[in-house]
């Protein structure tokens, strides 16, 4: 049911006590670990004809807003007042709450703390920042750019409702012209050397100047509409190529620039590749490992171009590379155990696997807010274009819908039933994340492959599973010779066959008779020589 004091288009979350909100906001600042949840606005309403009735505060989430400056972020607020609900009847009323206050928060990535523009209507606007201790203290400009480019990471980031959900969240479209396009343009370029201090997804270990938030925002908004071209031309070619934009740095002397950077030539490499300019893609590849052979990002490039050409072999050299320059990245082993995968080599691919870091999943930033005292939602009115209702729209069901399902109700309940009891339900393949997602894929892949006998075979001749080196012989202890050769080889455990062959190999090397009585022959002797 829809209240007079609640926003029209807007999802409005009613607080208990004023302000509350922003007070869970700022305890939680402490607390965020990637780029941050999303803006939060709060709005207190008051009502108008008669000031007995007591001020609400409410709020909703919101990603999408320009937050380059305090005045769009005023005129955000301003915009809201538009939303609230009217009454409509014959002669027509409006509502009797107006906004008297708001506060627009948005968080900095780049410097952890959050910018705050309160807005007094009518009256004054007001920006400062509040820091993860709470402390209050100015905005500066650079704190205002790099304000900007978190909002809009955040908006492209978290676009997906599937993969990012939020209660009242409001999802704006953050690139919304070409001249704002520009303006994105820009504000990436002149934040793209600091894109690591955001960090980076949970499958890279260390972030990076090819491996960061910044990042990987820029690619999914580029590839997107597969405008692979343009982001090549416009942003990654002029940073391969003029580092820092001419700009001298501290961290990053000129005389260590020799023509090209190797990371950013690497996410160079890798559009051209998407945009089937494989020509260009060789050349920058080319001249960036003349600069540094030891590249992770390049190698791991120039592997995935070797293995899209069906070059296997020369695939996995650079693969191994790629592993050996940084055996702490997962992407480097999980490009690896792609190209054993399709080479067929599984058992290698087993290994690899095995040997693979792996991370502990770190799950996205929400909002912390304390319970609401009630939440209205928008309604749609476009409810009936997100559904497909068949050839007559609203009419006629479509067939094989409700008839067959009252027809086969019985049958689909009790299977329902009984799969309810199964163990299938309590698989976790649904709950893994990050790494261990990955390397359950690739398992899967095995196993659709060769089958799940294969594997276990495979499995036994890679690995020696705990039960069976504890039902094998107790560690460190010797091994009978003569009681191991009177029993079946094929009912030996793993360990005690493998501890039998060393101890053959040893005697043999030493030139004493073998297990079968057999002295070493003159071919032996000499290769043992």
């Amino acid at each position: 049911m829809a209240h007079n004091d609640c926003l029209q288009d807007v999802p409005d979350i009613f607080e208990n006590e004023i302000g509350e909100s922003l007070l869970a906001r700022t305890e939680g600042l402490g607390m965020i670990r990637e780029i941050g949840p999303p803006d939060l606005c709060h709005i207190v309403k008051i009502h108008t004809p008669s000031r007995s009735e007591p001020d609400i505060g409410s709020y909703h989430h919101v990603l999408g807003v320009d937050t380059s400056t305090s005045a769009s972020l005023a005129a955000y607020i301003n915009s809201l007042q538009y939303s609230l609900s009217e009454t409509q009847g014959w002669f027509g009323s409006g509502s009797n709450w107006k906004i008297a206050s708001g506060t627009y928060c948005t968080y900095n990535a780049f410097s952890n703390v959050d910018l705050r523009v309160q807005v007094k209507i009518p009256g004054g606007v007001d920006a400062y920042i509040v820091t993860p201790t709470g402390d209050r203290k100015e905005v500066t400009e650079d704190l205002w750019k790099e304000c900007h480019v978190s909002s809009l990471l955040r908006a492209i980031l978290y676009a997906d409702p599937t993969a990012y959900s939020v209660t009242g969240l409001r999802r704006m479209t953050p690139v919304a012209s070409p001249r704002e396009e520009t303006k994105f343009v820009e504000a990436i370029v002149e934040q793209f050397w600091n894109g690591w201090a955001l960090g980076s997804n949970a499958e890279t270990q260390v972030a990076s100047t090819a491996r960061n938030f910044l990042v990987d925002g820029l690619m999914r908004y580029f590839s997107g509409e597969g405008r692979y071209a343009d982001c090549a031309a416009e942003i990654l070619a002029p940073l391969a190529y003029a580092p820092l934009g001419g700009q001298q740095s501290s961290s990053r002397a000129s005389a260590e620039f020799k023509g090209i950077d190797p990371e950013v030539a690497a996410l160079l490499a890798e559009t051209y590749m998407e945009g089937d300019e494989e020509v260009q893609a060789v050349r920058v590849m080319h001249q960036a490992l003349k600069v540094k052979s030891s590249c992770y990002p390049l190698l791991a490039t120039q592997a995935e171009f070797l293995r899209r050409k069906k070059c296997p072999d020369a695939a996995l050299t650079v693969a191994r590379m790629a592993v050996k320059y940084a055996p702490s990245e997962f992407q480097a082993w999980a490009k690896l155990t792609e190209i054993y995968l399709e080479a067929g080599d599984y058992q290698r691919a087993m290994l690899t696997l095995n040997s693979c870091p792996m991370y502990t999943f770190v799950d996205h930033d929400y909002p912390r807010v304390p319970t609401p005292r009630r939440i209205n939602f928008p309604v749609k009115s476009d409810v009936l274009a997100d559904y497909d209702l068949g050839e007559q729209g609203t009419g006629t069901m479509p067939p094989n819908s409700r008839a067959s399902l009252d027809m086969d109700g019985p049958g689909l309940i009790e299977e329902m039933a009984l799969n309810e009891n199964s163990t299938i339900l309590r698989l976790s393949a649904p709950t893994l994340r990050c790494t261990f997602a990955r390397v359950y894929k690739f398992l899967t892949e095995i196993v659709s492959t060769i089958g799940w006998d294969e594997l276990l075979l495979l499995r036994s001749q890679v690995f020696v599973m705990e039960e069976e080196y504890r039902n094998s012989a107790v560690p460190g202890a010797a091994v009978d010779d003569e009681d191991l050769a009177e029993d079946d080889d094929e009912h030996l455990p793993l360990s005690a066959l493998r501890e039998r062959h060393t101890a053959e190999l040893s005697r043999t090397s030493e030139g004493e008779p073998s297990a079968d009585g057999a002295l070493p022959s003159a071919t032996d002797a000499v290769d043992n020589a």
